[in-house]
C-alpha cells in the first residue's frame, strides 16, 4: 500500500478539504488520482519534448521514439497526426532516385502478386 507523509501545513490543508468536500473518499484515492495524472502528464510531456527534438533535426527518429517510449512504427504515427513529416537523409540525388525506383519496382510486383 502506497504511504505518503505530507511535510507541508498548506498542502496537508488542501488534501484535508478536498476530502472533507467530498471530492475524495480518503487520501488514498486522492493520492492515486495525483500520481496517475502526474504519470499521464509526463508520458505526454515527454512524447511533446521528443516530437519537438525530431522536428528540429536534434534526434533521430529512432532516438526521438526511444525518449518518447514507443515504437517506432508508433512514433510515426504521432508525427503524421501532428502533419510533421519523416525526414530521410540521403547522400546524393543519385541515391535518392535509386531508392524512389526500388520502391516503384517493389509496388509493381505486388500489384502483380495480388492480380
Amino acid at each position: 500500500m502506497l504511504q505518503v507523509e505530507i511535510q507541508s501545513p498548506d498542502l496537508e490543508k488542501e488534501v484535508d478539504a478536498l476530502i472533507g468536500v467530498g471530492l475524495y473518499p480518503d487520501s488514498h484515492t486522492l493520492i492515486v488520482d495525483a500520481v496517475e495524472k502526474l504519470v499521464r502528464n509526463k508520458q505526454k510531456s515527454r512524447l511533446d519534448a521528443s516530437v519537438q527534438l525530431y522536428q528540429a533535426g536534434e534526434v533521430t527518429l529512432g532516438r526521438a521514439s526511444e525518449l518518447a517510449g514507443m515504437h517506432r512504427f508508433e512514433f510515426e504515427s504521432v508525427l503524421k497526426a501532428k502533419g510533421t513529416l519523416k525526414v530521410v537523409e540521403v547522400e546524393s540525388v543519385e541515391e535518392l532516385k535509386e531508392g524512389v525506383s526500388l520502391i516503384k519496382s517493389f509496388h509493381r510486383e505486388n500489384e502483380k502478386t495480388e492480380e
